[in-house]
């Protein structure tokens, strides 16, 4: 069965992204489903379509990963919305799963109901499109598809990363500093041969040279979860690095992102945003005292992590179960 994919995040070599693309490949090839070309994020597709005519392909998934919001604001949101014009025009059935879905204007909610099936990411999205009238189901985050291994020594300190907000990052690294705590970003900066960095801007330049069938990670997520489940608690305001905190039942506190994402996986995980941060109390004293006290989980809240990861790892199974049968008939 072959399957053309948009949205490949991990180009980004962000952790989170290079989690939900694992999770993803792994799930299809372990039902025969072979990539055809894996389209790079942020990529406008319209103007190679010629290439994407000459790989046939049985049906497009797409990654809706962080993506289809502020349709107005956005070109990103467009062009996948576009997609589904263009698998009717291909005669292939289009999926999009792992969406976050918000703030779309007219236009783009007619796209979007295009698409054969939807799946999104949290409760938020599915509630925003019940009220549109379109139909989804939830499955949380691909990124949870990620196992990790038990750390090898005891919790200790408190990680920072970052933020998609530029303030709310740079608050972040003050506060990690004002802390003593460890920082990092989750999107590492990029480094490596020279050879590698001339490939990079030479697919920068060309796009279908990134779109190739065969996927190499750019990050190292594995170290990256290695060193969330060493700490002792998480303080962050990104999306993914909350999702790999519950996958290593990490004590996460968070800073809210560019939509509601972050306080809907709290309500879904834990069933309350208790470990949600505004910003501004991020510069209270009481709040730093609070952090350097640490905030462990209660054993209701590890509880409620146990049963979300339960359910996510059913929900994904039924999900490419579903999409791969619906292409076989």
């Amino acid at each position: 069965m072959r399957i053309g994919l948009f949205n490949d995040t991990s180009v980004s070599g962000h952790y989170g992204c290079t989690a939900v693309m694992t999770t993803l490949l792994r799930a299809l090839a372990a039902r025969d489903a072979d990539q055809v070309w894996l389209w790079p994020v942020g990529v406008p597709w319209q103007p190679h379509v010629r290439w994407l005519d000459r790989r046939p392909v049985d049906a497009i998934v797409v990654n809706g990963e962080g993506t289809i919001h502020h349709s107005a604001e956005r070109q990103r949101t467009r062009d996948l919305l576009e997609l589904p014009a263009y698998a009717r025009k291909r005669g292939v059935p289009i999926h999009l799963l792992n969406a976050s879905i918000s703030d779309l204007d007219a236009p783009a909610i007619e796209a979007l109901r295009g698409f054969d099936t939807i799946h999104v990411r949290e409760s938020e999205s599915l509630g925003y499109l019940s009220g549109l009238g379109i139909a989804a189901t939830m499955v949380p985050d691909l990124s949870l598809g990620v196992t990790f291994a038990p750390p090898s020594s005891e919790r200790a300190g408190i990680l920072v990363t970052d933020s998609v907000l530029r303030e709310t990052a740079k608050a972040l690294r003050t506060v990690a500093v004002e802390i003593g705590a460890d920082h990092a970003r989750m999107r590492p900066k990029k480094r490596g041969p020279r050879l590698s960095r001339l490939r990079h801007r030479l697919e920068d330049k060309w796009p279908p040279l990134a779109a190739g069938r065969n996927w190499h990670p750019r990050s190292d997520v594995d170290a990256f979860g290695r060193r969330l489940s060493t700490a002792a608690l998480v303080l962050t305001g990104r999306f993914h690095t909350v999702l790999l905190s519950l996958a290593t039942f990490t004590p996460v506190i968070a800073l809210p992102s560019n939509t509601r994402k972050i306080e809907a996986v709290m309500a879904d995980s834990l069933g309350h945003e208790g470990r949600m941060l505004e910003l501004d109390l991020l510069r209270d004293p009481a709040t730093i005292e609070r952090l350097r006290a640490g905030v462990p989980y209660a054993e209701a809240d590890r509880a409620a992590i146990r049963r979300y990861l339960e359910q996510a790892e059913m929900g994904r199974s039924r999900m490419f179960d579903d999409i791969l049968r619906q292409v076989g008939r």
